[in-house]
């Protein structure tokens, strides 16, 4: 399996001489050596999440320091990601290495094939991937609030009718003492509350209805509902 080995410490990008001084001047780089060497054998059992780890931590130590070989170990980061099943990482990680890497690297034409080998695997679970996943999310939630308002307003609706019929039995003809008045006021306001919810909750509930029957259930949409003293209103954003 090719990957950038211990060879990257004495790449042709720094000569040998001038790595040794850095390498006694700056123990940074020698503790950066020490862990991708232990991330080399983690990768070599087949432990790419430890070893993703002390790629990745190599790395950061030999760009704070400023080693030109940094970008280098990218390669080895990539790697593991795509062992781990991390497509999309990988892929980012592999783009990175051949924009930071030196033009002249080895595993510069390594890298460009893995890269598009995961961009055609990406290209294949995007088209494999299922273009709806049941009814829109939106339109049952609209709908369900729509027809417990619609639900409420008829229940509200036959409240007011008998609190009317018990104010009215308290009238004589047209006269009614200001006890049975107040009943009747009351019984009416009731019953444009009633009808403001369930004409509304049957307005609400429609625009549930078409969302259902127009969105995917891939989420396409957003929706909120909302219902006050002069009915109910559903606000919906996204695309159909």
């Amino acid at each position: 399996m090719l990957r950038v080995g211990l060879s990257l410490f004495v790449a042709t990008t720094v000569s040998a001489t001038a790595l040794a001084q850095s390498s006694s001047s700056d123990p940074r780089v020698a503790d950066a050596r020490a862990r991708f060497e232990r991330a080399e054998a983690h990768y070599e059992a087949g432990d790419y999440a430890l070893a993703l780890e002390g790629y990745e931590r190599a790395y950061e130590i030999l760009r704070e320091v400023g080693h030109p070989n940094a970008p280098l170990v990218i390669y080895n980061v990539a790697r593991s990601n795509e062992r781990l099943g991390r497509v999309r990482v990988a892929l980012e990680q592999f783009e990175r290495f051949l924009v930071d890497a030196p033009s002249d690297t080895p595993y510069r034409d390594d890298a460009t094939r893995h890269a598009a080998d995961l961009r055609r695997r990406l290209e294949l679970e995007r088209a494999d991937a299922p273009s709806g996943g049941g009814p829109s999310v939106a339109g049952v939630v609209v709908l369900a609030v729509g027809g417990a308002a619609a639900v409420a307003g008829a229940i509200l609706a036959g409240v007011a009718w008998s609190e009317s019929e018990a104010a009215r039995a308290g009238c004589e003809g047209t006269r009614c003492p200001p006890q049975a008045r107040a009943g009747l006021e009351g019984a009416q306001e009731l019953a444009l509350a009633a009808d403001v919810l369930l004409f509304g909750g049957l307005a609400v509930a429609a625009t549930g209805a078409l969302l259902l029957i127009l969105l995917d259930g891939g989420g396409g949409a957003e929706a909120s509902v909302a219902c006050g003293p002069t009915g109910c209103g559903a606000s919906i954003r996204g695309r159909f």
